[in-house]
């Protein structure tokens, strides 16, 4: 891990350098290929992401086509590459048997979370809405996070189940050149802003994650206003945040998109003094300086208080700031965010 960030010469960016401010040339990845593959044994497994034992997981496939520069899956070692994906094609029937069975049933499955459920490619949308209509009709939630663009049939299906869908949608920039370089295949964030409100429209419940915040260049305050702005227009009181960790193969992946900008180097600086932490059964990452992410999303907080919006901060990529105790903390034995006075200056800094 010392070798995380490296030490590399280049011209300091600067100080203050508007995102996209000059042309990029941004070309779009190709789609990569879809290999069926058939799965056997138990579908529903624990994930390191959820801090609940009563909610287990499922992917659709392995690999994903979305290819975010950020993307710690991409970072996995199991990763495939970015030229392929495995859809595992039956799926459903497996988890129809599963949730059949004898065993108690989970509060809640989360579908996909290594890898984005709706790619713009029609059979994994596909297979991700027979997995809900599967799970939904055995009385349990189903839970997904996206960055992609759902197409109108699986939405149906979504409204018949919506008591029983929940959807995250996540949001870096509405700059759709920064937006291009860090998640290639995503849909376009305005794309994004229209499915919130078409997801809301039909009674399923959304929710909207505003991460990874990259330091200087999507906790701006020029770029976060954009986006709680247009959520506000759009009916949404509540997001979540969450700062960029850092990987050796994350680094990898995101360095070229950076170097774009030319704002590889103040990120590198940015986290040159973090820590090292492992979070639950997540690997060790590097984080930014703890009082670093704790001015930024102060910040976010006083700046979505007045489009009313309220903000909470993730605790399992933040694990420095939470002292767990057993039994598990109340929020009396948690060891507080942020100061008073460091939330009323951010307050005041953006009067």
């Amino acid at each position: 891990m010392h070798a995380l960030i490296a030490n590399r010469k280049q011209p300091a960016a600067p100080a203050d350098m508007p995102a996209c401010s000059e042309p990029v040339e941004i070309i779009r990845p190709l789609l990569p290929h879809v290999v069926h593959v058939r799965r056997e044994g138990a579908v529903l497994h624990a994930s390191p992401a959820v801090r609940d034992e009563n909610v287990l997981s499922v992917n659709i496939t392995l690999g994903c086509a979305q290819r975010c520069a950020f993307c710690c899956i991409r970072a996995q070692p199991f990763y495939p590459g970015d030229d392929v994906v495995y859809l595992f094609t039956n799926t459903a029937k497996l988890l129809k048997a599963e949730l059949a069975g004898g065993r108690r049933k989970p509060r809640a499955v989360y579908v996909s979370p290594a890898t984005d459920p709706f790619p713009p490619m029609a059979e994994v949308q596909a297979a991700t809405a027979q997995v809900v209509d599967t799970v939904a009709r055995h009385g349990v939630e189903c839970w997904l996070m996206t960055r992609g663009y759902i197409r109108p049939s699986v939405l149906e299906v979504f409204a018949a189940h919506r008591d029983r869908v929940k959807v995250t949608v996540g949001l870096t920039t509405l700059d759709r050149r920064l937006q291009r370089l860090l998640e290639p295949l995503a849909a376009p964030p305005r794309l994004r802003l229209r499915q919130i409100a078409q997801l809301r429209a039909r009674g399923i419940g959304v929710k909207v994650s505003l991460e990874p915040l990259i330091p200087g260049l999507t906790d701006t305050r020029s770029n976060l206003q954009d986006l709680l702005e247009a959520l506000a227009e759009r009916g949404v009181r509540h997001v979540s945040t969450s700062y960029l960790f850092m990987r050796s193969r994350i680094q990898d992946n995101l360095l070229p998109a950076l170097a774009a900008l030319g704002w590889d180097q103040p990120v590198l600086e940015a986290f040159a003094e973090g820590p090292i932490l492992s979070s639950g059964g997540l690997a060790a990452a590097r984080y930014l300086p703890k009082p670093r992410r704790q001015r930024g999303y102060a910040s976010l907080m006083a700046l979505g208080a007045n489009y009313g919006i309220t903000v909470s901060v993730c605790a399992t990529t933040n694990p420095d700031f939470y002292t767990p105790k057993v039994p598990a903390p109340d929020s009396a034995s948690q060891e507080p965010l942020f100061s008073r006075q460091s939330l009323a200056q951010a307050r005041s800094s953006l009067s």
